[in-house]
């Protein structure tokens, strides 16, 4: 199967991403659930339920971001190839 018969049959997951345990990003989502978590826990009532759309419009943010950098990434990786077929292939290594 190519790259779009793979995309196409959902094989291809753009936003699934796995990460090192290790990394900046699983200490960050480690801070943050502990927190949460803890928060949650010390919250009660009309602050609880503040804190947790606080805790639903960030992921919202992130889902937002997330969609919108892939799409710029995309749609700067084909700009990119265009300007290659601009190009004539005879003078792009010719001596200055």
């Amino acid at each position: 199967m190519n790259f779009i018969e793979e995309l196409y049959y959902g094989n291809l997951n753009p936003s699934e991403k796995r990460y090192d345990r290790d990394s900046q990003y699983a200490k960050a989502l480690e801070t943050f659930c502990k927190n949460e978590k803890i928060l949650s826990e010390m919250l009660k009532g009309d602050a609880l339920k503040r804190f947790n759309k606080l805790v639903d419009a960030s992921d919202e943010l992130s889902a937002c971001t997330g969609t919108e950098n892939f799409k710029m990434g995309f749609i700067l990786g084909v700009q990119l190839m265009a300007d290659c077929f601009k190009y004539d292939a005879t003078t792009i290594f010719k001596d200055i």
